[in-house]
Formats: C-alpha cells, structure tokens, sequence
C-alpha cells in the first residue's frame, strides 16, 4: 500500500524529484512572512538553503515570473545583489504541478534596511543603478495604477481623520487637516494628468522601502520583491524611497533636510531628475506618505508608535516641509 504524501511532504517531494539539490528536508513556513499572495517556506538541502514559494498556476501568474527571473538575472549581470532563482531539472525557474507552481530561491541571509548615513547612501545609489541598467529593458504594465502616487484616496483619508477626531478635541486638529486638504489638492494640481508627460518613465521596481533592501551589517545583500516591478514612472520609486527612508516619522527639520539631500545627492549619480520632476517630486512624497500612513492605520490605529491624531499634526509638519522644498527647487535655490 502507497502512503499518500500531504502538505509540506508533498512540496519536498516535488523539489526533490525537480531539481538536482541532493537531500532535500521538510519545508518550514518563514516565520513573520505576509502570506497573502502566495505562500513562503524555508528549505534546507544538501546544496544549500533556499526560499520556497507557491503560486496558482495562472497564466498571468507565469507570465510575471518569467518577466521577474529575467529581471532578477539581469540585476546581478549588472552588479545589484538579488536573491539567485534557483533553476529545475527543465532549466525552468519553476515547476509547474496541478493547479499550483513552485518557485525556489537562494536563501539570503540579512535584515531589513537600518537607517543609517551609509546605508542611505547604499540604498539611494543601488535605486539610481537600478533604473540606469533597466532603462530600454521591455517592461510589461504592472497590476497598480502608473499614477497611483498622484493623488490620496479620499475614503481612505477621511476615516484616518475620523481615527483622529475619536481621540482628541476636532478645533486642535481642524488646522492641520485643512492645511493637510489643501496640500492635496495642490499635489493634483502638480501631478495632474497635462504635467506627466515631462515625468519620464520606465522599468520600476514598485516597492522600493526599507523592507525590501537586505542588508548584513552595512552591506547591501539582496533587493527583494520584483513582483511588483514593471511599467513605472521614476516618481513613485523615488517618493516611495524618500517617504519611507528620509520623512517616515521625523519632524526634525535638519535630519528632512540631510536625508532628502543625502538621497538626492547618490541618486542622480547614476540618473539626474529633470527640472519638473524635482519640482513634483516633493509633492509625490507627501501624497505617498500620507496614503501610507492612512492605509497603515486600518489594520492599527497606531501607527509606528503615533496615534492618528498625532500623526495628523506630523503629517502637516512634514508636508508644509515638502512644499517648502519644492518652492525651492521652482525657484532655483539651494534645498
């Protein structure tokens, strides 16, 4: 009588007969890991430690990975560390089995960026290089909205607020969240629909946060989480690095200052932003970094360690901030 293979057996049972890695033990799930899109396991073999991954095999879902393990060979023939796809027997970089795929990946061992000078430095660098190497690579469209960086979802936005206005006296908040609408609207204004076509586009990485950069001591180890990577505008990268690298949670206006001039500075060594770019990029920070903030909140009210109401009034401080900045860079002077 055959014993029937189930769960975690059956995906070490198929790495085993797929690919040539010799004794292949029980998957582990990775502890900590968001499992919503697919699933995420540690395996240990004779060759190594690697990163296993399941996927519905959907065409759509092939597609991705063929466009992502293109990618991610591409990144390492040009000197930006990623996590190797490990490649099968059929010199695939998955295995097809039923109705689900299988996608192995080195093992990188490293945590999620700390923020320091060098590895502000690190990160803003290895972000230029990335567009610079990419820049004619064919780029498929990408699941999001291009633009989606352009204006703050208003439902999202005003049950933030609401958060706030459950915990602290509305006429202290009513200030800063009319300064807070006002900046939005403004940021349609600079990013609207006539002004994008001087903001150059191209392959993006699309999740370009602290999370997504490996790091072993101060030493870039690999950049994670291609899947969202494909038709972009430079913008949201960008914003995204400088929302959650240089703003997240300060209102220190010297640490804005040097970050975002820290960041500048590395990333236009390898790509120089244009004029309008650098004019809407302060506005593309802000509208990503609220939008973050008010997302975040309805899973936890608290938000890296503020309530909604003081982040409303960081919010504010920050975006009066960016709009400074952006003035700035109209007008020609020094940031």
């Amino acid at each position: 009588m055959t014993t029937q293979l189930q769960g975690l057996e059956i995906i070490a049972d198929v790495i085993r007969k797929n690919y040539d890695l010799g004794e292949v033990g029980l998957p582990r799930p990775v502890e900590g890991a968001h499992q919503r899109r697919h699933r995420k396991m540690i395996v240990e073999t004779s060759k190594g430690t690697f990163l296993a991954k399941t996927y519905a095999r959907e065409l759509k879902v092939i597609d991705s990975l063929n466009f992502q393990h293109r990618l991610s060979d591409h990144l390492l023939a040009n000197g930006l560390p990623v996590a190797r796809i490990q490649r099968a027997k059929s010199g695939k970089g998955y295995v097809e089995v039923d109705d689900w795929i299988l996608e192995l990946q080195e093992f990188v061992r490293g945590e999620p960026m700390v923020l320091t000078h060098n590895t502000l430095v690190i990160s803003a660098k290895a972000l230029g290089k990335f567009h610079k190497v990419c820049y004619g690579l064919p780029a498929p469209p990408r699941d999001v909205n291009m633009w989606r960086f352009s204006e703050v979802p208003k439902d999202v936005f005003l049950h933030f607020y609401n958060l706030a206005r459950q915990e602290k006296d509305e006429s202290t908040l009513l200030p800063h969240y009319r300064y807070l609408v006002e900046f939005i609207q403004r940021s349609v204004q600079e990013l609207s629909i006539e002004k994008r076509s001087l903001f150059e586009v191209g392959l993006i990485h699309g999740d370009w946060h602290g999370a997504n950069l490996l790091f072993s001591g101060e030493k870039l180890v690999a950049i994670i989480d291609l899947e969202f990577a494909g038709l972009g505008c430079y913008l949201e990268d960008i914003s995204y690095a400088m929302s959650n690298l240089c703003i997240r949670t300060s209102v220190n206006e010297e640490k804005l200052r040097m970050r975002t001039l820290l960041l500048l500075e590395h990333y236009e060594k390898r790509r120089e932003l244009s004029y309008a770019e650098l004019v809407a990029l302060f506005y593309a920070v802000g509208v990503k970094h609220i939008t973050t903030v008010s997302y975040q909140s309805k899973n936890n009210p608290n938000v890296a360690g503020y309530t909604p109401s003081q982040w409303i009034e960081r919010l504010a401080f920050q975006c009066r901030w960016l709009e400074e900045q952006s003035k700035k860079a109209r007008w020609g002077e020094k940031l």
